[in-house]
């Protein structure tokens, strides 16, 4: 009995949160569990205006993603195609290479967020239509992850130069702590959840696989994260605070126009200002509230399946064929991404307002499966994207044996799919797919030569 206790102790010490399967499974538990079951218990969720109610169909089709997902990421497990194909990235980093090449990527990134910024395409500060519409906002948007890759480089060093005793990890030290700030600074002002929490993610992510896996930390990071960020996010958006312009001189106009729109209610702007005084008051609930309600996307895969659409047999994912087309600002009368239809699909299954024309929604991973493909969708492709799931892990992290290069490019894929899991299916992997190009050039630019 004693040696049972043991085992089980040591499975749960060596329990890898940041394995992709892992975490997938937990973030697809949240997302589609947890609201139900709290329903269940009598709990109530914010929802999303007009949601339908909670379904045995539902449940069911939702239950079969997931033991599908299950069954492709433990298929996939003993596959030895992996170990032979990821030996480049064990190579070692020249660290008297790493810190100009750092240099060049964040000064890169400072040009692009300040394109961003003065061509008004800083998300919910004053947007300029003609800039979203433009070439240079595709190339800026190309480029975005700049800042994260140098945020995830200057990480790497330092706690990689810490754990081997090295001297030069208190300079990195300073550089990535002074980088995560200026992140932050950054994000927080457009009250965008993702731009904040994502920073935070990437130093989880790296500390793990470099320095040491600490749960305590973590969880507590976790925690004020949520309770913070989550409540944060929503207060910063509301209208006697900063409705999507902290920059308007006239809140009352943007608030008339929201209303007109449809974006929000008569009730809500009136409300406002209470809504934020009660939210202080009892930040412990309003920040559980919040987070329910923001990773509650059973509503949106359930009202998929309440206003069925005629299935659409593959269009949204042929979008993977652009993938190695030129980008936009080469070729402008590129098709459209499917994630600018966000909004109309979003007023199509009755998730928003007919009158809201700026918010955009996706189908989740588990509802593009379905329009496209129906239940036999659901079942093969959630089993294909948990094979593709095993790879990533494997082949960036398990063969590499944690190599930095390896912790660089598996940080950024390991973001977008868990973001994407919200989102439509073929943007998510065409931007992975952009984004390793980018990462292998970076990475053999950080190496040895003879390593």
């Amino acid at each position: 009995m004693k040696i049972s206790l043991i085992n089980i102790k040591k499975r749960i010490l060596n329990f890898d949160l940041f394995e992709l399967g892992n975490s997938v499974i937990i973030y697809y538990l949240v997302i589609f569990y947890l609201a139900p079951f709290l329903f269940f218990l009598g709990i109530a969720v914010n929802p999303i205006t007009n949601s339908p109610p909670f379904s045995f169909k539902i449940f069911l089709y939702i239950t079969i993603g997931f033991i599908a997902l299950i069954c492709g990421y433990f298929s996939a497990a003993n596959l030895s195609f992996f170990k032979k194909i990821s030996f480049f990235l064990r190579k070692e980093w020249d660290f008297n290479k790493v810190s100009w090449v750092f240099a060049v990527i964040f000064g890169f990134s400072v040009i692009i967020k300040t394109i961003r910024i003065l061509g008004g395409g800083y998300s919910y500060l004053a947007r300029n239509p003609l800039f979203e519409k433009s070439y240079l906002y595709s190339l800026v948007g190309m480029f975005d992850w700049f800042s994260y890759i140098a945020l995830i480089i200057a990480f790497i060093s330092y706690f990689y130069l810490k754990k081997n005793n090295d001297s030069r990890y208190k300079l990195w030290r300073v550089v990535a702590w002074g980088v995560f700030i200026f992140e932050m600074v950054y994000a927080i002002p457009s009250c965008s959840r993702m731009l904040t929490l994502t920073p935070i993610f990437l130093y989880l992510i790296v500390r793990w696989y470099v320095l040491e896996r600490n749960y305590l930390k973590l969880s507590l990071i976790l925690f004020f994260s949520i309770i913070i960020f989550f409540p944060f996010g929503t207060i910063c958006r509301l209208p006697a605070y900063n409705f999507n312009n902290s920059l308007t001189s006239q809140p009352s106009k943007a608030i008339q126009s929201a209303i007109e729109k449809g974006e929000i209610s008569e009730r809500a702007s009136v409300d406002s200002k209470l809504t934020i005084i009660s939210a202080t008051r009892n930040i412990g609930k309003f920040a559980t509230d919040n987070f329910l309600s923001r990773t509650n996307q059973v509503t949106v895969f359930s009202s998929i399946l309440q206003y069925p659409q005629p299935f659409l047999h593959g269009t949204t994912l042929r979008e993977f064929l652009f993938t190695f087309t030129p980008p936009r600002f080469l070729w402008k009368n590129k098709p459209i991404s499917i994630n600018a239809s966000g909004n109309e699909f979003g007023r199509r299954i009755k998730v928003l307002g007919d009158k809201n024309t700026t918010t955009s929604v996706g189908p989740t991973v588990l509802g593009d499966w379905y329009v496209n493909f129906g239940l036999a969708g659901i079942i093969f492709g959630m089993f294909l994207m948990g094979i593709i799931f095993r790879f990533i892990y494997n082949y960036f992290i398990k063969n590499t044996e944690g190599s930095l290069s390896g912790v660089m490019f598996y940080a950024v894929i390991w973001i977008q799919i868990i973001k994407g899991m919200e989102d439509w299916i073929a943007p998510v992997y065409v931007g992975i797919i952009r984004l390793l190009v980018i990462l292998i050039i970076i990475h053999f630019f950080l190496v040895k030569k003879n390593s």
